[in-house]
C-alpha cells in the first residue's frame, strides 16, 4: 500500500507539471460562448495579447480582420506565430493586418509559441463560424477537388506534412482574404516562407472572385476538424 500511495502521488505531481491551464466555459443569454482560462503562462498571453482581437473563445472577429483559430492545427499556428515574430509574415507593403499581428506577438519567446498553439487547439472550444459569403457549392466542389484537395485533403482537414492548414470550419471571409493575399503578393513572397511560396505559385489557378466564392461555399459544407 505505501508503494501504491507513493506511485499515485508521483502521477499527480507529473500531471501538474508543464504549461497547464484551467478553463471554464459559459454561454451568455445571446448564445455567445465565453471562456475563462487560468493557471498557465499561455493563458495569460492569450487573455492579454490575443483574446481582444480573436475573441475570448478564439472565434474570430471579422471587423478586426482576426480569424477564428481553433480549427487550425497546433503545428500550423506555431509556424505562423514564428513567421510573424521573425518577419516572414507582416513585412510586405500593404499587409496591414499582418503588420498588426506581427506587432502584437513580437514579445513572444521561442518557448511561448508551441505552448500557446497547444492552448488554442485544446483548451478553447471549436468555433462554429457564421456564413458571410454566397457561392455555388456544387461548382466549387469540382474546383476544390482538382486544385486544392491534393494538399488540403479531400474534406479540407489539412495536412501538416505538406504545410497545408485545415480549411473546413474556418471563417469564410478569412479564407477569401487569405487567398487574395497570395494573389496580391502579400503572402508567400518571403524567401523563408517555403509553404507560402508554394501557395502563391498555385493561387493564380483560381483567380476569379466568383470561383473563389464557389470553392469556399463547398468548403463550408465539409465537417470541421474539431466539432462541438
Amino acid at each position: 500500500m505505501p508503494r501504491l500511495a507513493t506511485l499515485l502521488a508521483l502521477i499527480g505531481t507529473l500531471a501538474s507539471c508543464g504549461d497547464t491551464s484551467e478553463s471554464s466555459m459559459t454561454v451568455t443569454p445571446s448564445g455567445a460562448m465565453t471562456v475563462s482560462l487560468t493557471g498557465s503562462p499561455s493563458a495569460t498571453i492569450w487573455q492579454g495579447q490575443c483574446a481582444a482581437c480573436h475573441g475570448a473563445a478564439g472565434e474570430g472577429n471579422k471587423a478586426l480582420g482576426a480569424p477564428g483559430l481553433t480549427q487550425f492545427s497546433a503545428d500550423y499556428i506555431a509556424r505562423q506565430l514564428n513567421h510573424f515574430v521573425s518577419g516572414v509574415r507582416g513585412a510586405a507593403a500593404g499587409d496591414n493586418s499582418g503588420k498588426r499581428m506581427a506587432l502584437s506577438v513580437a514579445n513572444l519567446s521561442e518557448a511561448d509559441i508551441p505552448n500557446l498553439a497547444q492552448l488554442i487547439t485544446t483548451e478553447l472550444p471549436p468555433a462554429v463560424p457564421t456564413a458571410t459569403l454566397r457561392g455555388d457549392a456544387a461548382r466549387g466542389e469540382d474546383y476544390y477537388t482538382n486544385i486544392c484537395s491534393a494538399c488540403h485533403g479531400g474534406i479540407a482537414q489539412g495536412n501538416d506534412a505538406l504545410g497545408a492548414p485545415a480549411l473546413a470550419g474556418v471563417n469564410d471571409w478569412y479564407l477569401k482574404s487569405s487567398y487574395e493575399s497570395y494573389l496580391d503578393g502579400l503572402r508567400g513572397t518571403h524567401p523563408d516562407d517555403f509553404y507560402g511560396a508554394q501557395m502563391a505559385r498555385l493561387a493564380p489557378a483560381l483567380a476569379n472572385s466568383d470561383d473563389i466564392n464557389d470553392v469556399i461555399a463547398f468548403i463550408a459544407t465539409l465537417p470541421p476538424q474539431r466539432a462541438l
